[in-house]
């Protein structure tokens, strides 16, 4: 029994012992791995790099030197350029005053092994492993110019669709080219000029919103328009000149109408029908197609009251004004443009 008793006495003695022993080791350990933390305090933790640069194990100052020595600052410093489809806007870095902020960004190295729990830094430190982390580049940004910058870009860049179109404004004919609909996605363009100043690149894809038009360049169609000051009938087919034809247009006492008309209907060998005014009061009710016709072969009706596209055996007429209101044409003209235009499209008359 006292055997017993001795031998339990020398194991609980033992026991203590090593307890004791574990807890003066952790005590030494946690003294000198806090005094290496605070001996190391203005160091950056090794295995800590900066865009592939390592400055693990340097003190504040040797860090930046290494930084200044081998980053491309020279194109870090470099405007930005921002693109989309082949078109560009230029961003000059001190509208936003941004620079790469090498202090910051070695103050954010420094504080990478601050954030882990003590005993994961303490057991890098024991095993003499580094963090193996990447810290990001510190762009110094005036975050309010960069929002005012993006604002006008985004009143620069952001356009309705144009619908393609020939048209008349006053006595002026226009050529309206269709128009993609842009907008630009004001976030993510914020978030492409960041990464793009981080970068050497100096390359800000943007993020754009297209639109089509409802009617493209390709399918505006034919639009005939008439210029009665140059006397030219123009046959044009989705915004491109398919024909041109001199024409007589309406003397000053008939003048041809101005404005925006259209194509009522199309006659082969048209007969002439009296239209019961003036000019006419001596000549017949109708006349038959053939010689002399006042329509000649090919007659083209137009929404203007009266007024016709006709091929005409007056042909000493055309570039003249000597017509009755109605868009005279040498005979082979008004037969080659009668095969090419449709009924319904539009006809321009300035």
């Amino acid at each position: 029994m006292v055997f017993r008793l001795q031998g339990w006495r020398v194991v609980k003695h033992m026991l203590f012992m090593l307890t004791l022993t574990l807890l003066v080791a952790f005590a030494v350990a946690a003294v000198l791995f806090t005094g290496l933390d605070i001996a190391y305090a203005g160091h950056v933790f090794k295995g800590v790099y900066v865009k592939g640069i390592n400055i693990g194990g340097l003190s504040r100052e040797a860090a930046l030197e290494k930084l200044r020595a081998e980053l491309d600052l020279a194109a870090l410093n470099r405007d930005i350029t921002l693109s989309f489809d082949g078109y560009s806007w230029p961003l000059p870095l001190y509208e936003i005053d941004a620079y790469p902020d090498l202090e910051a960004t070695v103050d954010r190295a420094m504080k990478a092994s601050r954030e882990l729990p003590f005993y994961e830094r303490w057991a890098h430190r024991a095993v003499f492993r580094g963090l193996d982390r990447s810290v990001d580049l510190v762009i110094h940004v005036n975050w309010q110019s960069l929002d005012s910058f993006i604002s006008t870009l985004e009143s620069t860049i952001n356009r309705p669709p144009v619908n393609a179109e020939i048209k008349l404004e006053g006595r002026k004919l226009v050529f309206k080219r269709s128009q993609d609909g842009w907008e630009l996605d004001a976030d993510k363009a914020r978030a492409a000029i960041i990464d793009a100043l981080s970068s050497t690149q100096r390359i800000a894809e943007l993020d754009i919103e297209v639109t089509p038009p409802e009617v493209s360049d390709a399918q505006v169609g034919k639009v005939i328009t008439v210029d009665k000051t140059n006397h030219l009938l123009t046959l044009y087919n989705n915004m491109e000149v398919e024909k041109q034809y001199p024409v007589a247009v309406g003397m000053p006492s008939w003048p041809t109408p101005s404005g925006t008309y259209k194509v009522l209907g199309k006659e082969k060998n048209p007969t002439w029908v009296n239209p019961g005014t003036s000019w006419a009061a001596t000549m017949p009710p109708y006349i038959p197609p053939g010689p002399g016709n006042p329509l000649g072969t090919r007659a083209i009706q137009t929404s203007a009251p009266g007024v016709f596209i006709h091929g005409t055996y007056n042909s000493w007429s055309i570039g003249t004004n000597a017509s009755h209101g109605c868009i005279r044409m040498y005979i082979k003209d008004s037969e080659d443009l009668y095969e090419r235009v449709p009924v319904g499209i539009p006809v321009l008359i300035f």
